[in-house]
Order: C-alpha cells, then structure tokens, then sequence
C-alpha cells in the first residue's frame, strides 16, 4: 500500500484528484442537515471506511473553520482537499461536494420562476432528519472514544461544548466556548494528557514559499479588496448586476461568521429590505428549498443569483458565496502548518478539539430537540444510530433508507 506522510506526521493512503471528486460527490448527494452532518458523513467515509483521512485531520479543520467566516463544512472540505492534493484538490473537492445540491437548486429555481411550486412534502424529510441525528452523535461519540477518553479534563470540556450548544443560540457564545477550550488546552498543558495523541515533534519547513509567495499575497489583497467592497457598500454604486452580485455575496463569505443560519437575517436585510432583490415570501421560499437539498442552506444563493440573471447569475452567486471563505481558510491553514509544531500551539488545538467534539454532540441533540417524535421515527432514528455506531454502515446508505421510508409513510398516507 502507498502511503506519505502530512506535514504533521500523519501517514494517510494517497489519493487522486478522481477519488476526491467521487468522494465528495456522493458525501454531497446525502448530506441532509447542515454543517456537522456533512461533516460527520466525510468522517464516516474518508476516515472509518477509506483511510484516506486521520480524525485529527477533520478535528483540525473543524476547529479552524470555526473561527473563521462563511459557511463551515464547505471550509473543511477545501481544507481537506487542499491538504492531500493542493490548490487543485480544494477546487476539485468543493465542486463535487456542492453540485449536487446546486443542481437541484438549479432545476427548482426554473420551475419557481417558470410555473409557480411551493414547499411541500416535509413528511418525506422527517427521517432523513432523525437519520442525521443519528449520524452526528454516533460520529460524537466515536471522536471521543478515539481522542478524549481517559482525560476527564478533555472529556468535561467535551461535555461544557455540547450543554453551550443546546442552550444558546448565538454564534457568539459558541466562539466564546472554543476560545475558552483553547485557553484551558494552553492553561492545563492538555496536548498528550489522556487520549489518543501523537506526541512526535515535526520540525516544519520554514520556506518562503509557504507564505511570501506572489499567488500567497495577490490572494490576501484579493479577498482584503473583496471585504473593503463589501463594507464601503461600493454595490450602491454600479449599475451592473452581475457586479454587484460578486460585491455582496462574497462580502457575506468574508464578513458573516456563525454558518447560514446565522446569515439568514442579515441576507433578508440585504436582499428584501434595501435592495428589492427578492419579496419577503420569495426569500423564505429560498430558504425552505436550500434545506430540501443535500447542500448547506447558503446554496440559497443560487436560488437568488438565477432570479437576478439567469444560470450565469446563479454559478457567479454560488462561487462568489463559497469560493472566498474557502481560501481564506486554505491561507490561514498554511500560516498553522507552519506554527503547529508549537508546542503552546498543541496544547490550544487540543483544547478547541475537546471543545468541538462537545459541539458536534450538542448538534445532534439540538437536531432532536426541534424534531415531532413518534414511534416510528424513534425507532428509525435508534437502528440508524446502531448500524452507525456497531456496525460502521456507511451513513450514505443510512440516509438513503430513510429517505425510501420517508417517501413510503408520505405516500401511503397523503397520497
């Protein structure tokens, strides 16, 4: 078997630009439920199933998209792609991951602006949503097996992340706990205390490529423009549509931390209340058909972008959307290449990473919390969250049954 070696020691299978696209196109294809279940179906296949990634791999790319705007689980997967085949590999990797859901989006925009179709059919979503709860908390609990059992300092951070993550709704407080696990990590030494760790001190190669390259700077000035666009509103002062477009939607990749749902007001302000891009029930209709999708609810943008200028309006929405928030995570993830063999610097990311597998707990739950439980869904949710768990049953398949039994109950019972 051929294997190579990560800037950080992490021995993984080699990969080509082929098994990245696959990959991520059918981690896109049934990734119902936002964020962590994304990222839980891509721990479940590349790290359980393929070898292809190591759990610090993931938990690092959780913990540093965390911290950074846009939407999160399109940053991972840029990471990740970045990380095992470069500049191509992020592209590569955030095409697959995304086409499925812009597709659909693609094909529900033309008939909505065509023929007039409203939201239906949440029946049929219902499992699927209790086979995501599943997902999550199954992927939780193996993190924790695999990373903080046998610390009880990692473990009840572990624990303080999920109880902040139900309870609050704001972004701000999330950030506030990971900040807060990444003192605690520096504070108490955490790195190597209790769980599964790689203690082995990697020298890292301090070159100016890595950071002082031409592409390295004219990208930085690049998304600084785009920010500096952004807030000085300089959309007000064009006429040209597909302009503006860029303007706004990368200025929310850039500005807007928290994930969607975070953005969604802000987005309706823009959208609804200046600008009279979309009428109020319009907006909401964007929202409700992003969440019928595998995607992440920001694909509303495609719905948006082809309202204002057709498919081209949709693809430049869609990229303006996603594309500047995912190199910004690639740069900022060659600046920790470089300082990750701090040791301060592993004492913080075992911190964050307790901190984030509370969080991933914490969504499952919350997930459940906002669910109408009843027999059957119970019992889907509980042999979905078995076969997971015990049995290491791909979540695709897992996402695909519930989706049949879903589409079943509605039928039979409304149709």
């Amino acid at each position: 078997m051929t294997t190579k070696s990560s800037p950080r020691n992490i021995e993984q299978k080699e990969v080509s630009l082929l098994y990245l696209f696959f990959t991520f196109l059918k981690v896109g294809t049934v990734s119902f439920g936002g964020n962590m279940a994304l990222i839980s179906v891509v721990k479940n296949v590349m790290v359980d199933r393929d070898k292809t990634l190591k759990n610090e791999m993931v938990l690092e790319a959780v913990s540093i998209g965390s911290l950074l705007p846009g939407p999160l689980a399109v940053n991972v997967v840029a990471y990740i792609g970045y990380t095992l085949k470069k500049s191509l590999g992020a592209i590569v990797s955030m095409v697959a991951i995304l086409l499925p859901a812009v597709m659909l989006m693609l094909v529900i925009s033309w008939l909505y602006f065509r023929f007039g179709v409203n939201q239906r059919f949440n029946g049929v979503l219902l499992y699927i949503t209790g086979a995501v709860a599943a997902i999550i908390l199954a992927t939780a609990l193996q993190l924790y097996s695999q990373g903080l059992r046998g610390s009880w300092v990692k473990s009840s951070l572990a624990v303080v992340g999920a109880i902040g993550v139900v309870l609050s709704n704001r972004f701000s407080f999330t950030l506030l706990l990971i900040v807060a696990g990444g003192l605690a990590g520096w504070w108490l030494k955490l790195h190597g205390a209790g769980g599964a760790v790689n203690n082995k001190a990697v020298s890292p190669v301090f070159t100016k490529t890595k950071v002082r390259t031409m592409g390295t700077i004219v990208a930085w000035v690049a998304l600084g423009g785009l920010l500096l666009l952004f807030v000085s509103r300089a959309y007000s002062y064009t006429s040209i549509i597909l302009l503006k477009i860029v303007f706004i939607f990368s200025g929310i990749s850039l500005s807007l931390f928290g994930g969607g749902y975070v953005m969604i007001p802000i987005m309706q302000s823009l959208f609804v209340t200046e600008l009279h891009w979309l009428t109020r029930q319009e907006f909401i209709d964007a929202i409700a058909f992003s969440q019928l999708t595998p995607g992440p609810i920001l694909v509303s943008a495609t719905f948006i972008g082809y309202k204002l200028y057709g498919f081209a309006g949709a693809l430049l929405a869609t990229v303006s959307i996603f594309a500047p928030s995912a190199l910004l995570m690639i740069l900022v993830s060659r600046i920790y290449s470089i300082i990750s063999h701090l040791q301060y610097v592993r004492h913080i990311l075992t911190g964050v990473k307790s901190v984030v597998i509370g969080l991933i707990a914490g969504a499952a739950i919350k997930i459940g919390m906002h669910v109408q439980w009843n027999v059957s869904l119970a019992l889907v949710t509980t042999a979905s969250f078995v076969m997971l768990y015990f049995y290491k049953i791909s979540p695709v398949y897992i996402i695909l049954v519930c989706a049949i039994i879903g589409m079943l109950l509605w039928y039979f019972n409304f149709g």
